[in-house]
């Protein structure tokens, strides 16, 4: 037996440990719904100007990434790519929202959509903080 460590993880790898670990942790919370999100707001050519990916995890939906075009921040993209996840989510059975970011990044914006700082994480990646947050979809029906 030995370790091998890796700078190029192939999608294989990651899958077959993902495979694995869904494996042990179906014995405790059995098969949970979990299905990749994507939300888009394109132009009349149909390219993308900004989008939200996720995914759902159980009663969970998780915000992945969140990008609006410069052209396109602080006219309200943002927080309808949001909400249309949200929404989304909970006709699907999530009650339950996470994302983070950094600090050079959106921490009053999600403060603003109602989600809870619940840790910060010092340091990361060099010299920032990223922030974790947590939203309750049923609070703001």
């Amino acid at each position: 037996m030995n370790i091998t460590v890796t700078d190029t993880l192939q999608i294989e790898d990651a899958e077959e440990i993902r495979n694995h670990l869904k494996a042990y942790n179906s014995r405790f919370v059995g098969e949970i719904l979990n299905k990749n999100v994507g939300v888009f707001f394109l132009d009349d050519n149909g390219h993308k100007l900004a989008g939200l990916t996720g995914s759902t995890l159980g009663q969970w939906l998780n915000i992945d990434l969140l990008w609006v075009s410069e052209t396109l921040r602080g006219r309200g993209v943002g927080s309808k790519l949001i909400k249309a996840a949200e929404q989304h989510a909970y006709a699907n059975g999530c009650r339950f929202s996470r994302v983070d970011t950094f600090s050079f990044q959106a921490r009053p914006f999600y403060e603003k959509l109602g989600y809870q700082l619940q840790m910060i994480l010092h340091n990361c990646p060099v010299e920032h903080e990223r922030y974790f947050f947590t939203k309750n979809l049923t609070d703001h029906r």
